[in-house]
């Protein structure tokens, strides 16, 4: 059985050493390098830099010209599990005023460049989600200057390409190749662990719960002539829009009817494209649609695919212009979501370090956007979410994951307060977990998979 004095006095030294003014350098380090989703190599050189400073071993993970995972270890004697630390480095937008995101806000909130303003951090990236990132690394740092001896591993994955993109269309390339893509090359690439924690902004509540997504594409294709020959009834973007409402109507429902833990399964039309508008002489030959909808624990891609279909081959039986249409329709991304078991050790790990930091019960919540949670847990680790930032300064009394915060107006900033509870609250978590053996934690043996082959006689 572990030592209860020791575990509890290497918190204590642990926690003394988190600095506030070293912690939130390391954010606003983060945020002032730009890491796009593609170009996460710069951020990844900073953090694996600090890695080796305080002395922790580096699994070298570059996966694509200019990415690469940043995984550093704490290595304990063996005796206890291996707890994995996870977040991503790539950033929900460019961070630029042109290219693919020219219409952004001219805010601080979404500039590559941390701004400080009271107790608050504004910036590309801190919120989702440097901030953690930067809890994780002073955490790590912490341990090590303290001179703690572990008997478990800790893994600190900080991975490229987690932001929800993908390649369709003409737009391809590393920019957009999100989706989870980071994390997936971590743990297949010997990032592994027993029990993880993603943090992603939940405002130090606890994640129990994340949504994934089924992105569709819609197609409809009509017939090349010039405007003068125009019929409505054989224009591909009027069709389009009778899918669109049709779609719409059915998502209003499917929400309701799909909600897990207060989440709503939200539908989206999310982008529509159309014709050519360099020559709008002509009918537009082609109109496509791409539809979100927000996939929950215990649903399957497929279900959200034969709903549509329903919902279009319906449409198609009443409406005999649309039915004069070719079209083709196609999932062409998804990820699953995931949950986390109120009896797993990672659950209880997490609410007892939040308690003992705070002094009060963590709160439980369910968030609907995606997170890396869903890779690690179908690869057998339960994984949990608990995050740093998340709470916002026009709602600054709200802890939970809800409408109330994100701010358009304001976006992406992070309270230093919570940055800084937050790395304690990982110290802590850090110190108990890898101070348990594995028998205490419920991880045995390894089942051997069976690979005689029984296919002969």
């Amino acid at each position: 059985m572990a030592d209860a004095k020791k575990i509890a006095s290497d918190k204590k030294k642990v926690i003394e050493l988190i600095n506030r003014e070293e912690v939130v350098k390391i954010a606003c380090d983060l945020v002032d390098i730009p890491s796009p989703t593609g170009s996460e190599g710069a951020c990844a050189d900073y953090i694996i830099e600090r890695y080796k400073r305080a002395g922790l071993k580096v699994l070298p993970q570059v996966f694509e010209d200019g990415r690469s995972n940043a995984i550093g270890i704490i290595k304990g004697n063996g005796t206890g599990p291996t707890l994995m630390l996870n977040g991503h480095m790539d950033t929900s937008f460019v961070g630029n005023l042109s290219g693919p995101e020219e219409h952004m806000p001219d805010l601080p909130g979404y500039r590559p460049k941390a701004v400080i303003d009271g107790d608050w951090i504004y910036g590309l990236g801190v919120y989702n989600m440097k901030a953690s990132l930067a809890a994780f690394i002073h955490a790590a740092e912490a341990i090590q200057r303290a001179g703690v001896q572990m008997d478990g591993d800790l893994v600190i994955a900080c991975v490229a390409g987690e932001i929800e993109k993908s390649q369709v269309d003409k737009y391809q390339g590393p920019l957009y190749r999100g989706g989870g893509c980071g994390t997936w090359y971590a743990i297949t690439h010997g990032a592994v662990a027993d029990l993880a924690v993603v943090g992603e902004p939940s405002a130090l509540t606890l994640g129990r719960a994340h949504g994934g997504y089924v992105w569709t594409k819609i197609t409809l294709f009509g017939d090349p002539m010039h405007s003068i020959y125009n019929d409505p009834k054989r224009n591909t973007i009027n069709n389009m829009l009778k899918v669109a409402q049709a779609i719409h109507e059915w998502g209003e429902e499917y929400q309701e009817r799909r909600s897990v833990y207060g989440m709503k399964a939200n539908v989206t039309l999310s982008a529509m494209e159309g014709g050519w508008p360099f020559r709008c002489s002509r009918v537009p030959i082609f109109c496509t649609l791409y539809v979100d909808t927000r996939l929950l624990p215990g649903q399957e891609p497929l279900e959200v695919q034969r709903e549509i279909e329903t919902v279009f081959a319906r449409l198609r039986r009443k409406d005999e212009d649309l039915a004069r249409l070719r079209y083709d329709m196609s999932i062409f991304m998804n990820q699953w979501g995931s949950e986390c078991s109120p009896e797993e050790h990672i659950w209880k790990a997490v609410a007892k370090a939040h308690e003992e930091v705070t002094g009060t019960p963590v709160e439980v919540t369910a968030r609907p956007p995606a997170s890396d949670a869903c890779e690690l847990v179908a690869h057998g680790i339960p994984s949990l979410n608990y995050g740093v930032s998340g709470r916002t300064r026009k709602h600054t009394n709200l802890r939970h994951y809800g409408k109330t915060d994100w701010d358009p107006g304001e976006g992406e900033h992070a309270s230093i307060e919570d940055l800084v509870t937050g790395t304690k609250v990982y110290a802590n978590l850090i110190v108990e977990v890898c101070n348990r053996s594995r028998e205490e934690l419920g991880i045995g043996e390894f089942k051997r998979r069976d690979h005689s082959d029984h296919s002969h006689a």
